[in-house]
């Protein structure tokens, strides 16, 4: 019997855990992983709430975090009066979101009568604005001792830093390899910086971390179910750039790290360094936000129609009209007014594109990433010659792990919702083995040096001897970086290319995928972006990349559909597949016949200066060589325009630089270690527009845009079409997240200014020394001192596709549905040219005003 007594309460301990876990796993649906600095992937910091209509998200995320979820009302307010926002946009919004109050009988006021949308746009333009958001899901200690939370915040932010570098401090913490909970639950109980009382009773901590977190929450006195979920999501929120990062860990291999191991520390701390006798019981809810009363509201749009005398019926009537609009749901109608005018806009101009070039075959073809950043150099490409542009995801199909020529860990380039198993290696061209033994040898050196400098300078007496030694030539180096960047990076990559001259190198995909593998690679690519036919003698596949000095979210610049990496790689991946003639026959028998004379390029746009690298230029073939001698050169004067367009955006730019001035300007940038404002990134991004080029060929973008290149005819099955919807939109909602978050919420979801960051392990970036993860982008992003650079705004989808089709693609696939019918994003769809737009909404397809009339 007592084997048996045993064995049930064994499995009972076993459930408990169980079901903890699962509760954690609950309250932790609110958060979204973030990646590290090395791969600052873009997320949607409310990913975890996607499922929910876009304002009550809001409105969760006002609970959790005490952000706001769009730009203040004072700040709209403004934008109306500088016509950002106009009362047409004003009064489209509310017939669309409130078509029952806009219909009401009007009210006499002062001896006119006003209609329902008069009162309403009063109490828009003139209502009082509220008190600013708070967070409400609190933690006791948050409570009522705000000093131990405090603490519980700087003894997790301490352990978590220490586990979770990522090799750039020099001590590693005792015990790692244990993981997380084991090796903080054995070093804790010897922190001096504790109460005695508080080490005593860490000495004595269950050996599983749930069994931490259940016997930290009967401490607390936290029930069960639904207030034990709350519970663990308060502390989940408390720092959730924390939480976020350490959900991501959790999923790689050999973490040792998890959101259980996580909350066991926080709980632990909270359970012994609160009082908890001192708590009342119950504990009192935190009260809601006050709200203006209807009468206040009533008065006050009376008066701004002109009139202080308000009869007891008319201040019935306009508060029943001013009811049907909360004054929570004002921020939403603004919002709602700002993307209707942009988006008008937008539509008005995709109705006058420029003519279809009438030519037999095109001096070359560019495919280019679908990045907003690409529309500029594509719109003046395509202003110098006949050129063919088309846009795609930047890793062109090649989802892998790429392994540079000196080895190293390889470099995931591949969109986040994808997990490559395909290993690519770079390897010395077979023409030339010996220079690449002497580049490999040059690597070799410089990465010597550079780690025996580390490691001197985290030695105890070694900094004192090299700051004797390197002194002398610190100094001057600092000061060339700083009085003359660009020709310190030239003197630096002269210097790095005598010690490690280049080689010439080649990305062997034959050697390391089968042929059907490259075949599928090559017909997915050329399918989804509609190159099926039409083939110029030269086919570019550009990715792009950004060179920054001295930034540590400097992947946030690069391609996001390689992982936060360079798409150089993955061009020249793709390139040597679709040049291969064993692929290029297995095409022609799948319908795409690509010419013998048609050869495909590898090329890198570095999106800070607008210069475009043509790569692996030795492998163009002789016959090709003026073809391409003539697009490199086309290439440098768009990028040299594109310059000269980008720079008065950029603060202490020149006004109006001639695009050989702008282009040394943005060189200098690029390379100058103290500037802050390198480029503007994807500042500004609002839509993302699938179809043919001739959709928006000859129309200023402004690059706002996400260019997909597609082509229904060719996809009678949607497959590509799938392909697009539930890939690159969804990364692309990503972005437009995380710049609207950042923006609109910089002290939550941002990461504060440049000036103040601190690298914390590799890991992200605080604020000062301790603190939260900052998850998302720095304040010099999307701003300039108080003038916003980016518009938040909603991600616009513009389908040149069948309604039906898309309905399909939506009914199989519930993550994109959720984002269109909760209002995450918006999709018009259009058949034809000349066709109308029709929006999707949870109901279907309905007719999509561009003229602000109501259909």
């Amino acid at each position: 019997m007592t084997v048996t007594v045993d064995t049930v309460t064994v499995d009972q301990s076993a459930v408990s855990r169980a079901q903890l876990r699962a509760e954690i796993s609950v309250a932790a649906r609110v958060l979204t992983p973030v990646w590290p600095l090395s791969s600052f992937i873009a997320v949607n910091p409310l990913g975890g709430l996607e499922h929910r209509r876009f304002d009550a998200a809001l409105t969760i995320a006002s609970d959790l975090y005490g952000a706001r979820g769009t730009l203040g009302e004072a700040e709209f307010r403004a934008a109306h009066t500088t016509g950002r926002i106009t009362t047409a946009d004003l009064s489209e919004a509310l017939e669309r979101r409130f078509p029952d109050a806009v219909t009401a009988a009007p009210v006499e006021i002062g001896g006119r009568a006003h209609t329902a949308v008069d009162i309403l746009l009063a109490d828009l333009v003139h209502g009082s604005i509220p008190s600013p958001h708070a967070r409400r899901l609190l933690t006791l200690s948050e409570r009522f001792c705000a000093r131990t939370a405090a603490a519980i915040d700087a003894q997790t932010v301490k352990w978590c830093s220490a586990y979770l570098d990522l090799c750039q401090a020099s001590w590693v913490l005792p015990g790692r390899d244990r993981g997380f909970y084991r090796a903080w639950a054995d070093l804790a109980p010897r922190d001096p910086r504790l109460p005695a009382a508080a080490r005593r009773a860490l000495r004595h901590l269950p050996p599983d971390p749930a069994e931490a977190v259940s016997q930290a929450l009967a401490v607390l006195g936290v029930g069960s179910g639904g207030e034990r979920i709350a519970y663990l999501r308060a502390h989940l929120t408390r720092l959730p750039g924390w939480a976020s990062h350490i959900l991501w860990r959790s999923n790689t291999p050999g973490a040792g790290i998890d959101l259980v191991d996580y909350l066991a520390v926080r709980l632990s701390y909270e359970a012994q360094l609160l009082d908890t006798t001192q708590l009342p019981a119950p504990t009192a809810p935190v009260p809601a936000r006050p709200s203006d009363t209807a009468t206040h509201r009533a008065r006050r749009a009376a008066q701004a129609l002109g009139t202080i005398d308000l009869d007891a019926a008319a201040e019935a009537s306009i508060s029943g009209i001013l009811e049907r609009m909360p004054v929570d749901s004002r921020p939403l109608v603004w919002l709602d007014a700002y993307e209707t005018h942009y988006r008008r806009g937008l539509l008005e101009e995709l109705d006058h594109p420029a003519p279809a070039p009438t030519r037999a075959r095109a001096d070359a073809q560019l495919v280019l990433c679908i990045d907003p950043r690409s529309e500029g150099l594509r719109r003046h490409l395509e202003a110098l010659g006949d050129y063919d542009t088309f846009g795609f995801a930047g890793f062109f199909a090649v989802a892998s792990r790429i392994h540079a020529l000196a080895n190293g860990d390889p470099t995931i380039a591949a969109p986040a919702l994808v997990t490559p198993h395909i290993d690519l290696y770079e390897q010395p061209d077979p023409t030339a083995p010996a220079a690449a033994q002497r580049h490999i040898a040059g690597l070799h050196t410089l990465a010597a040096t550079t780690d025996a400098v580390h490691t001197a300078k985290a030695d105890l007496a070694a900094p004192f001897a090299l700051a004797e030694i390197l002194g002398w030539a610190s100094g001057p180096v600092a000061a060339a970086k700083t009085i003359a960047p660009r020709r310190y990076r030239r003197w630096r990559t002269r210097t790095r290319a005598r010690i490690a001259p280049p080689a010439r190198t080649v990305i062997d995909t034959a050697g390391a995928l089968g042929l059907d593998q490259r075949v599928q690679i090559a017909e997915t690519a050329l399918t989804v972006m509609g190159l099926t036919r039409g083939f110029a003698r030269l086919v570019v596949f550009c990715g792009h990349g950004a060179n920054t000095e001295n930034n540590p979210l400097h992947s946030a610049l690069a391609c996001g559909a390689c992982g936060g990496n360079p798409g150089g790689p993955n061009a020249r991946a793709a390139v040597d597949i679709l040049n291969d003639t064993e692929v290029r026959g297995k095409l022609l028998s799948r319908g795409i016949d690509i010419p013998d004379d048609s050869w495909f390029v590898a090329a890198e746009h570095d999106t800070t200066s607008d210069h475009v690298t043509i790569l692996d230029r030795h492998r163009v073939p002789d016959t090709h060589r003026p073809d391409l001698d003539r697009l490199t050169s086309d290439l440098a004067e768009a990028g040299r325009r594109l310059a000269a367009e980008r720079s008065p955006l950029l603060p202490g730019a020149p006004d109006r630089p001639s695009p050989h001035a702008a282009a040394r300007h943005a060189q200098t940038r690029s390379a100058d270690w103290a500037q802050v404002y390198p480029e503007w990134g994807l500042a500004g991004n609002a839509a993302f527009i699938i179809g043919p080029r001739t959709m928006s060929a000859g129309i200023d973008l402004r690059r706002r845009c996400f260019l997909h290149s597609y082509n229904p005819d060719d996809d009678p099955t949607a497959t590509a079409l799938e392909t697009i919807l539930t890939a690159p939109v969804i990364v692309a909602q990503w972005i437009n997240c995380q710049y609207y978050f950042s923006t609109v919420a910089p002290d939550t979801f941002g990461a504060g200014t440049k000036t103040t960051h601190n690298v914390v392990g590799g890991i992200g970036v605080l604020t000062g020394p301790a603190g939260d993860l900052r998850t998302g982008l720095p304040w010099q992003s999307v701003a300039v001192g108080d003038r916003l650079v980016h518009e938040p705004m909603r991600l616009l989808v513009l389908a040149y596709a069948p309604h039906q089709r898309i309905d399909t693609i939506l009914a199989r696939n519930p993550k994109l549905r959720d984002l269109v019918d909760n209002h995450w994003i918006t999709l018009l769809a259009r058949t034809g040219p000349s066709s109308p737009w029709h929006h999707r909404t949870r109901s279907g397809w309905t007719l999509y005003p561009t003229n602000g009339a109501q259909p």
